[in-house]
């Protein structure tokens, strides 16, 4: 008879995948999660299975519906049974590409990637083509909506895999000519750096979050190729930086990521910072946080150096006014509270992408003049008051070196007369010749008898 603990653990063993899965779409840890949970929710539609059945986003099931009987209707060609066909062939697949166990069964698994892939393919569509809109749609009769949908297909949660996409935009398409790339154009312009060519769309990526992500470090990663593992070092702040002499100026770079220092000066691409800003980076860190192989984490390690130089609203404001920082927010306040939760709880890459940066801007600082400049700056420089006082104690010290040197010249020239005239009495008396000062001096005696006397 067998142990009970044994026929357990042989049902665990039985339940194992017999290949081991090559996971891509993760639901987001604790240790990221903590910090901002509402950052990696979708607020309106739910795609895939780990937001499924939330109450709050039941209101889109209907669109997605609607859509996928839009496609059927305007591809005559196209039916349903060839859709479900395709998708059941892919639905073992696709549940591979999820790191949990996903609780549906086959054909609910089918339906739900049917309905999300058409779903996105048809809003995309629509977003970029005005003409391809029906004019009783409500998605786009309602601007929010619009960007909301946008927000959420850009959640690191909320992905379907892109292979699933890919073979129903090749079933859907009207031309035989257009391209998958076309259908990612707007959500590259909802991205970290509007890209201003469509770019090629990588034939193996995992999902649209995923595409995204890597045409916008794409540039950026082809200068990094040649990057060694060195020991990491941080930097002050922004603030800190400029006392020691360090300028920041706007750089003019395609490249988002792409940070110089040259000439003493920080050269910094435009990073605008909205309501959208922290939700889109922190899904993109995710992204980055749970790919395998200790892979350049470009936008973590962009993250960790504007969290180096943001300390305070103080440090906002300088580089919103170097024209770096473009607040959509309000108050600088805000832009320091966004980037200092965003450098929370990330890891960096193994090899850092600005460790030669920081590298330079250390040694920079280490320099005795620097750090005398820097606390001059900082000590005297910091306000109107402290100013006037350091320019009044020079003043008082000036006055009393110039009091003092005519001090010392007056005091040399009685010294020195008064050497003069002992030393010709003298030189006199030896010859038997009375001096005229010595005559003056006698003259000026006689003058005053009763001192003479007494």
């Amino acid at each position: 008879m067998s142990d009970n603990v044994t026929i357990s653990i042989d049902t665990l063993f039985n339940r194992l995948s017999s290949a081991p899965s090559n996971p891509s779409i993760f639901r987001v840890g604790d240790h990221l999660r903590s910090i901002n949970p509402d950052a990696y929710d979708p607020e309106i539609i739910a795609i895939g299975p780990i937001h499924r059945g939330k109450h709050h986003l039941q209101n889109m099931e209907q669109h997605k519906v609607r859509y996928l009987k839009l496609v059927l209707e305007r591809k005559d060609e196209l039916s349903l049974e060839r859709c479900v066909t395709s998708m059941r062939h892919l639905e073992d697949r696709a549940r591979k590409c999820y790191a949990e166990d996903i609780q549906l069964g086959e054909d609910e698994l089918v339906k739900m990637l049917l309905l999300d892939g058409c779903f996105i393919i048809e809003f995309l569509r629509k977003f970029q083509n005005k003409k391809c809109r029906e004019e009783d749609d409500p998605i786009f009769q309602y601007g929010h909506l619009q960007s909301q949908l946008l927000h959420d297909l850009m959640v690191f949660e909320n992905q379907i895999p892109f292979f699933i996409i890919d073979s129903l935009f090749d079933m859907i398409k009207i031309d035989k000519g257009d391209k998958i790339n076309s259908l990612i154009w707007p959500l590259l312009q909802n991205g970290i750096f509007p890209v201003q060519d469509l770019p090629e769309v990588p034939e193996t990526q995992h999902h649209l979050l995923g595409i995204v992500h890597d045409l916008q470090c794409s540039s950026f990663a082809n200068r990094l190729s040649h990057i060694d593992s060195m020991e990491m070092e941080n930097i002050n702040s922004a603030i800190e930086l400029q006392e020691a002499g360090i300028a920041f100026e706007k750089s003019e770079s395609e490249s988002f990521f792409d940070i110089e220092f040259k000439n003493k000066a920080m050269i910094i691409p435009v990073w605008e910072i909205s309501d959208s800003t922290e939700s889109l980076f922190r899904n993109m860190i995710a992204y980055e946080y749970y790919l395998t192989g200790s892979p350049q984490r470009y936008v973590t390690d962009y993250v960790f150096f504007m969290h180096c130089l943001v300390h305070s609203p103080e440090d906002a404001k300088l580089l919103r006014r170097s024209g770096i920082i473009s607040n959509f927010l309000g108050a600088d306040k805000m832009v320091y509270l966004v980037i200092n939760q965003l450098g929370k709880n990330i890891i960096i890459s193994d090899k850092f992408s600005y460790s030669n940066i920081f590298r330079i801007v250390n040694h920079h600082c280490g320099q005795t003049r620097n750090i005398w400049m820097a606390t001059l700056r900082r000590d005297y420089f910091s306000s109107p008051w402290a100013l006037i006082s350091l320019l009044a104690a020079i003043t008082l010290l000036v006055l009393t070196i110039i009091q003092t040197t005519f001090a010392i010249i007056s005091y040399s020239n009685r010294v020195e007369d008064d050497g003069d005239i002992a030393s010709e009495i003298s030189l006199h008396a030896i010859i038997g010749v009375e001096s005229p000062n010595t005559l003056k001096i006698e003259g000026s005696l006689k003058s005053q008898p009763d001192l003479v006397l007494h």
